[in-house]
Formats: structure tokens, C-alpha cells, sequence
């Protein structure tokens, strides 16, 4: 009787341990897309770039990243391959963008061709580029 039910506790766990971890692996295959950059502001200097930080995409695979102008015109697209968890951290030079609101829209690109995959689910981040940037803010810019 008492080894029957330390055999039921024992398949308990196993049990447990093998739902949570496919979940976890549920989650993480279909884990939605997300994106940090930093800095979020700068000035349009010689040297400004962008660090964008992002997960939640297809793994193995490449990411079109456009950066898009309030009124709607993309002065800059580059892209990214992913890693095998579907991430990637990049730097991305931004100078010679004008100044802006941008929106930096990123989205599965499979086959490179500078369009997001259809049915692919898009993020995006504001990026504030501002005009009249001193000669002391640039030099600090290009010294970090």
C-alpha cells in the first residue's frame, strides 16, 4: 500500500515536470515579438548609432528593421540574422537620418528580399532625432 502511493507521487512529478517543461517550450516558440533601442533620442551627428536589442523572432532567420519618418518614407533599412532563440543585439549607424520622430519597425524578412513575411507579427520602437545639435554635443557623441 505504501510503495503504491510513493509510485502515484513519483508519476505526479513526472508528470508535472514534463507539462511545465513543454509549456515553457510552448511559450518560447510562440513568444511575441519585442525590441529595445538605445539611446530612444540623439542628435543627427557623425557617429550616432543605435543599439537594437531584440527577441521573440523566427531563430536561424533574418529580421528587416526600416526605420520610418512621420511621413512615412524610410530613409533607412538594414537587417539582421537572428540566433538560434530567435534574437539578435546590433549596433546600426543612424547619421544620416534628418530630424524626426521614427518609428523603427522590425519584422521576420526569411527571404531578404526588404519586405516583412506575410503573417509575420511586426514591433516597433520611437526613435527621436533632433536637429541643431551643438558642436559640444556631436564631439561628446563621437568620444563615446
Amino acid at each position: 500500500m505504501y510503495r503504491m502511493g510513493k509510485l502515484e507521487f513519483i508519476s505526479a512529478i513526472f508528470a508535472f515536470g514534463i507539462f511545465g517543461f513543454a509549456s515553457i517550450m510552448f511559450i518560447t516558440v510562440f513568444a511575441e515579438p519585442k525590441v529595445d533601442i538605445s539611446p530612444t533620442q540623439g542628435p543627427n551627428c557623425p557617429g550616432f548609432n543605435v543599439v537594437i536589442n531584440a527577441n521573440g523572432f523566427k531563430p536561424n532567420s533574418t529580421v528587416a528593421v526600416k526605420f520610418v519618418t512621420s511621413n512615412s518614407t524610410i530613409p533607412l533599412y538594414t537587417q539582421f540574422d537572428t540566433n538560434s532563440t530567435g534574437g539578435f543585439n546590433e549596433v546600426t549607424f543612424a547619421d544620416d537620418l534628418k530630424a524626426d520622430l521614427y518609428k523603427v519597425y522590425l519584422g521576420d524578412d526569411s527571404n531578404g528580399d526588404k519586405q516583412f513575411d506575410l503573417g509575420t507579427k511586426k514591433v516597433y520602437a520611437n526613435l527621436t532625432v533632433y536637429e541643431n545639435a551643438t558642436t559640444l554635443q556631436c564631439e561628446k557623441k563621437s568620444e563615446e
